[in-house]
Parts: C-alpha cells; structure tokens; sequence
C-alpha cells in the first residue's frame, strides 16, 4: 500500500477562492507531467484569448466614444 502512494501523483487544482480539486494518479514516467502541461497550455491560450478579446471591445468603444 505504501510503494503505491509513493508512486502516485498528488495534486492540487486551486482556483481563486483555494483548492477545488485534490487528484490522486498512478500513471509512471512523464505521462503526468505532459498531460498536465497540455492541459495548462490550453488554459493559458484561453485566458489570452479572452484577454485579447477584451482589449479589442475597450478599443472599439473607446474609438466609438471619441466621435
């Protein structure tokens, strides 16, 4: 039972108000790691894009107001 914890990964998904995820996996090697940074990597092209987003509709109204 031991050597199975050892071996597993445990994590934690926090969100702006703390942890709202615990996550126990078994997978050995890198397969975790490279999971985990996809899954990053498309969170983070997300928040770009809505970033992005948002700065297009601030110059838009600002370019609007200005008339």
């Amino acid at each position: 039972m031991l050597h199975q914890i050892v071996a597993s990964s445990i994590g934690v998904i926090g969100g702006a108000d703390g942890p709202t995820a615990v996550f126990v996996t078994a997978k050995p090697g890198m397969e975790n790691v490279m999971e985990a940074l996809g899954i990053m990597g498309k969170g983070m092209l997300g928040i770009f894009a809505v970033v992005g987003l948002i700065a297009l509709i601030v110059l838009a109204l600002t370019k609007a107001g200005n008339k």
